[in-house]
């Protein structure tokens, strides 16, 4: 038994051979990468193992499905799931073969030994899947071959998987590219040298039909869903290598979310397009029965005025002449081209063609074809018009009492193919449709395209083929001008006639490539602005990172900040964040450096100033005063009054000292109720004369809620300047100085300042 392969199918299986490799190339890449980290090794081990098992299982499910026999095929699930499951332990040792720092030849061939030995365990499992009665016979010459290209296949894979391992889907596009055309081309060459090994004896049939699983379009089902399981481990692979930035990411985004949609799309379109096909090859044969049935109408109703007429009194006594006549009549009411009567010898003894009373008796009808039947249709020449008829003859009633005798006569009419392709042209079918009608020998009768070519000649060899085996069935075929058609065809049980109709494969799968055309072109025009979009919305989302690296980068520093509008709602929040913490950063910076309830620099900056002043004051020659002030009677007010009292009059207190000194000047609070002034050259004179001028303002009544409060200063004063017989003085020892001539001042009556030089009294 001869079987035949779907090309479409085919070239589907070798296809995914190849992206399968490529899985594989980058599973092992993976692999590779992950050794040390035992739990993702594990994992990518795993996931790599799904992947290229399934791919190699696909490839050799897809071509087995790309195999068909004149019987119909199914497959085992149980078996087919087992050789699934050899696919992917298989892989599974592949790539942990190649993930090994180091790769021996001896490891090498053991390896692809027994790699190469589980890839035909798949085949041949799969082989059995189909559970033929009788069994697959192999080729054994074949077959050792198809196990060694398997074995040679897997070694060059391993080789190639452990060459390439640490080069990355994006690094090695190329070399991984070549490379998986060549191990999908050797993966798919030893499955169908395993398919050319296999013989199947006559007369097999499927044993796993009932409840098996099989159709092509189940094939580009299985296909389409490994190419997308395929398809989503590449994405991961590429998500992987991909460099770490916002539009590669958005890049990827639109692709991944692309081409998963755009296969499931065309897996779906093909699932129903074979569907469709299906339904259409089953409403044909409904067709064809139905015009058979009309054929054979037709046929029936000659034969039966040919039987009408065989029983006719002048043919039973003899009188051929007005038998003739009689016949002549009847011409227009059977719609036939002829009537001839003749003997068990073929001699003619009447044609309606000729004049009444001349026959040839002893002259035999030309080419004459003997049936098994009267009823049976066959092919004469005509004998004058050196066309093909078609005939219909019936036995005369046997006893005649005439000048003839009947008992080995028979009456046949001869039709014009004409009529039988007219009948066929009145049934309003598709005008590509190409409808013949065979008669039991399979020769052409009649038909709908170029009969005179073809009336006469036997029917397409795949028709006829399957016709030896079923009555009624649709078959792909080629007709005999060499067009691929979908055919499908009823043969009538009375007559053995049969009507096949061929729609053109072009017309059922036109509709398909053109939708599938305007989809690609479609997906390919999204893809196209999806990828401009996101390439623009990443640039702009980049931009706004970019833009907010200065600001947070000064931040960092304590510089100013100015964040521009960026036009993304999220990129604003992070700069109205970076301004909030640019705020409470200065903030924190002033809590730091100033007093918080008079709002005066505090004991910290006020040292970090006054060094900085006395340094200046070194290098130019200038002078530098400090002030030490103390309140007399705060701490009286503060206990009979309370906090809020107490803390209103150090506010107060602050502010007259603000307003007693100059723009330059610095005023701190060192704590409690000390406060401590930097005077820059003012020289002594200067210095005392705003010491004077504090210890009046502060002397004077404060007015805190309905209270006249009244306290007084003692102020110490300290100099360094030009005269200092020391070199630069530093701000605590000025300090101490002050606060050592404030407690003078104390000593001496309150309400006065004293100067550390002289400890003069004011």
């Amino acid at each position: 038994m001869q079987g035949s392969y779907d090309l479409v199918l085919v070239l589907l299986s070798v296809a995914t051979a190849v992206v399968a490799s490529f899985v594989a190339l980058d599973m092992a890449s993976r692999v590779a990468a992950a050794i040390g980290h035992a739990r993702r090794a594990l994992l990518w081990l795993g996931c790599g193992a799904l992947a290229m098992g399934t791919g190699i299982w696909s490839m050799h499910f897809v071509g087995m499905l790309a195999f068909s026999l004149p019987v119909p095929l199914a497959y085992d699930v149980g078996t087919t799931l087992a050789s699934w499951l050899v696919a992917v332990l298989s892989s599974a040792l592949a790539l942990h073969t190649v993930s090994q720092p180091q790769l021996g030849w001896q490891r090498l061939l053991g390896a692809g030994a027994l790699m190469g030995l589980g890839i035909a365990a798949m085949h041949y499992l799969g082989m059995e899947a189909l559970q033929m009665r009788p069994r697959i016979t192999y080729d054994p010459w074949l077959f050792a071959l198809s196990v060694l290209f398997a074995i040679g296949a897997a070694t060059a894979a391993l080789l190639i998987c452990f060459r390439l391992r640490h080069e990355t889907v994006l690094t090695g596009f190329r070399k991984k590219t070549a490379s998986a055309l060549v191990m999908g081309i050797a993966i798919a060459g030893m499955h169908y040298t395993g398919m050319a090994a296999a013989s199947f004896a006559p007369g097999s049939i499927c044993g796993a039909g009932p409840t098996g699983i099989g159709g092509s379009w189940l094939g580009f089902t299985i296909s389409g869903l490994v190419a997308l399981f395929l398809v989503t481990s590449l994405l991961i692979s590429v998500y992987g290598a991909m460099p770490p930035t916002i539009r590669s990411r958005l890049v990827f985004l639109v692709v991944a979310a692309s081409l998963p949609v755009s296969l499931m799309a065309v897996v779906v379109m093909v699932y129903d397009y074979q569907r469709l096909r299906e339904q259409q090859a089953r409403a044909l044969v409904v067709t064809a029965r139905a015009i058979i049935a009309t054929v054979d109408k037709d046929l029936a109703g000659v034969e039966s005025g040919l039987r009408v007429l065989s029983t006719s009194r002048l043919l039973l006594a003899g009188n051929l002449p007005a038998f003739q006549l009689q016949a002549e009549d009847a011409l227009g009411h059977l719609h036939v081209a002829a009537l001839v009567l003749e003997d068990g010898h073929g001699s003619v003894l009447m044609d309606t063609r000729l004049p009444p009373g001349t026959h040839a008796a002893t002259t035999p009808s030309p080419h004459p074809r003997p049936t098994p039947s009267f009823s049976q249709a066959a092919f004469l020449q005509a004998r004058f018009e050196k066309e093909t008829a078609v005939t219909i003859a019936v036995p005369v009633a046997p006893g005649g009492t005439g000048k003839v005798p009947t008992a080995d006569l028979r009456l046949r009419a001869s039709l014009w193919p004409e009529r039988l392709t007219q009948l066929l042209n009145n049934q309003h079918l598709a005008r590509d449709w190409i409808v013949s009608i065979y008669d039991a020998e399979g020769s052409i009768v009649a038909r709908s395209h170029e009969m005179r070519r073809f009336v006469g000649a036997k029917g397409a060899p795949l028709i006829l083929q399957r016709l030896a085996q079923v009555d009624e069935d649709s078959v792909d075929a080629v007709t005999l001008e060499g067009i691929p058609v979908l055919s499908a065809f009823s043969r009538s049980p009375a007559t053995g006639w049969t009507v096949s109709i061929g729609i053109p494969s072009s017309s059922l799968s036109t509709p398909l490539l053109r939708t599938v055309a305007w989809l690609l072109a479609g997906l390919v025009l999204m893809l196209t602005a999806s990828l401009l979009l996101a390439w623009r919305i990443g640039g702009s989302i980049a931009s706004a990172v970019q833009a907010l690296t200065g600001p947070a980068l000064a931040l960092g520093s304590g510089a100013p900040i100015v964040v521009p509008p960026l036009g993304l709602t999220e990129a604003d929040k992070v700069g109205h964040a970076l301004r909030q913490a640019a705020h409470l950063l200065d903030t924190a910076k002033h809590e730091a450096h100033h007093d918080m309830l008079t709002g005066l620099a505090n004991r910290s900056l006020f040292r970090q100033i006054v060094q900085q002043q006395l340094a200046q004051a070194h290098r130019n020659g200038g002078n530098v005063s400090i002030l030490f002030v103390d309140l007399d009677g705060f701490k009286g007010i503060n206990d009979a009054h309370g906090h809020a009292v107490g803390d209103a009059l150090l506010q107060q207190a602050a502010q007259r000292l603000l307003q007693g000194v100059r723009g330059g000047d610095l005023v701190a609070r060192l704590g409690g109720d000390e406060f401590a002034v930097a005077l820059v050259q003012p020289g002594l004179r200067g210095t005392a004369k705003v010491a004077a001028k504090l210890v009046e303002s502060l002397a004077s009544p404060f007015l805190i809620e309905g209270l006249v409060l009244q306290i007084s200063a003692s102020i110490g004063g300290a100099s360094y300047g030009p005269h200092a017989a020391t070199g630069l003085a530093s701000c605590e020892a000025l300090l101490q100085q002050a606060d050592s001539a404030m407690y003078r001042a104390k000593e001496a009556g309150k309400r006065r300042f004293v100067m550390a030089e002289s400890l003069r009294t004011r």
